[in-house]
């Protein structure tokens, strides 16, 4: 049995200046619902302020900056940007 694999990476991923572009919200209809009034919206493009590979994470998106936690940050999918 093959193992599903979920597109893009989850934020958590991105390092501190990173910036990606939102793919998917991989989660239920409260958490996407929530993520999405915040403008964590697919097509979006997020950067990374502050990512010390544990704890939660800032990202700046549409010029505000939002606090995550980990587990929230891996459930929004992105693209790496260059």
């Amino acid at each position: 049995m093959e193992a599903m694999t979920m597109p893009g990476i989850g934020l958590d991923e991105l390092p501190t200046g990173g910036r990606a572009e939102i793919i998917t919200i991989d989660g239920g209809g409260m958490v996407t619902s929530r993520l999405a009034a915040l403008g964590f919206v697919p097509g979006a493009t997020v950067s990374m302020v502050q990512n010390f590979g544990r704890g939660p994470v800032i990202v700046s998106v549409i010029n505000t900056r939002v606090a995550l936690g980990r587990g929230e940050a891996y459930k929004i999918r992105a693209r790496r940007l260059l």
